[in-house]
């Protein structure tokens, strides 16, 4: 298709936009927090990954999911050991919360990225967490010299 084509099939679409169809006076959902998170786990552990995030747009018409390197967690090999929450609101649905539960750490999770996804009309906002493996002790696994 050339381009002058899609600029032809776009401008009709730009004029009743201008005037006066419904624009989504919506802004993007944002994520409460840092948009990228690492948590210290070892393998066997038990995790529990949080996301909050403002819907900013009218109730209902927001939604918040995970992903497991890019896929439903359902749709994973891990999916009886990763389980999503149902999602849950506060301040009447201004707030939207999920979290995903590891039942047990493996090393294969140490090289996930676990992604929370928030979406509505207007755009979409990102979390990304990913695991490092614990240190034991204080000294970091560091021996001192005497």
């Amino acid at each position: 298709m050339k381009l002058a084509s899609v600029v032809k099939a776009y401008i009709p679409l730009y004029l009743l936009l201008a005037d006066g169809f419904p624009v989504s006076k919506d802004e993007c959902p944002e994520i409460i927090g840092p948009d990228h998170v690492q948590i210290k786990a070892h393998p066997g552990d038990q995790l529990l990954l949080h996301c909050d995030a403002f819907a900013n747009c009218e109730v209902d018409m927001a939604v918040i999911y995970w992903l497991v390197n890019g896929a439903f967690p359902e749709e994973t090999p891990s999916s009886g050991r990763i389980v999503e929450s149902d999602e849950s609101t506060l301040e009447d649905g201004a707030i939207l919360q999920r979290s995903l539960l590891l039942k047990n750490v493996t090393s294969e999770d140490l090289k996930s990225t676990f992604t929370c996804v928030v979406t509505n009309a207007a755009g979409t906002a990102l979390k990304n967490t990913t695991l490092a493996t614990k240190r034991s002790g204080c000294s970091g696994g560091r021996k001192r010299k005497h």
